[in-house]
């Protein structure tokens, strides 16, 4: 008799109305962000067609796939997907930005996504984050200033040698006896940078110029896609986040020294 009353409380369940449940809660539950996907599965073009449905699929409906690009990637190519992709859902597009790979910057799935011989270069491929046909690219996502046309918040790859510069800076700073609170002893900022401007113009000047040699040395003369990466607590800017920045070669003059912070040094990049 239990088991009766059981069976026929399940059916009653089973049979609730559709409209009765509260249709808010089930999209939100329903709500895919990641998929169980690995970094190499974005090194190869073996998955491209599938991981471009998923997205496609659960970010984009109403994308057009046959909108992406099919040869080598512009600015203007880029960032006529890329704003139509926010304009059709600003959450989705934000979370295809941060998409979450090991050893995956942001704004390289977008790039995956959007460009159909594009893909991903991987931990081993030093100053090579994504491959588009036969074309090398770095890519960077940055912090951008619309006053000075200028990128900042990145560093070059940790296998560059700086330390050298850093003490020298470091120095500089403490003969002015300028303090940083906390453990950023071996910090310099902006604002400290340029105290030593004016005090030691000459000694500023040469840490500069080196680190410049260094920094190009490290771009050499691979193409840099630079994303807008201005964001707050990980939500992207309304004004240009997600999108292109240029596409370049980074030369000695663009390269000045931003802050000295955790060790190394950030440059500013003209565009």
């Amino acid at each position: 008799m239990h088991r009766f009353s059981t069976f026929t409380k399940l059916q009653e369940m089973a049979a609730v109305n559709i409209s009765d449940l509260d249709s808010e809660f089930l999209t939100r539950a329903l709500k895919v962000t990641s998929f169980n996907l690995s970094s190499a599965d974005f090194q190869t073009l073996k998955y491209k067609a599938e991981i471009q449905h998923l997205f496609h699929l659960h970010f984009f409906k109403k994308f057009d796939l046959s909108k992406t690009i099919s040869g080598d990637i512009t600015v203007n190519k880029g960032n006529a997907i890329i704003k139509e992709l926010k304009q059709m859902n600003s959450k989705a597009f934000n979370a295809l930005h941060f998409y979450n790979l090991k050893g995956v910057g942001p704004g390289e799935a977008t790039l995956f996504f959007i460009c159909d011989k594009a893909k991903l270069g991987g931990g081993g491929s030093a100053g090579v984050d994504i491959m588009i046909g036969g074309k090398k690219y770095e890519v960077k996502a940055v912090t951008y200033s619309k006053a000075t046309n200028s990128v900042a918040g990145f560093k070059l790859g940790g296998t560059v040698p700086l330390g050298d510069l850093v003490t020298k800076a470091v120095g500089l700073k403490n003969s002015l006896g300028l303090t940083t609170a906390g453990k950023g002893q071996a910090e310099v900022n902006k604002t400290q940078i340029e105290e030593i401007k004016k005090k030691y113009p000459k000694e500023w000047n040469e840490i500069e110029t080196k680190y410049g040699r260094v920094a190009q040395a490290y771009f050499g003369n691979t193409d840099v896609i630079f994303i807008n990466n201005n964001n707050t607590s990980g939500r992207l800017s309304s004004n240009g986040g997600g999108e292109i920045l240029a596409i370049k070669k980074v030369r000695f003059n663009d390269i000045k020294i931003e802050q000295i912070t955790q060790g190394t040094i950030k440059p500013r990049v003209q565009l």
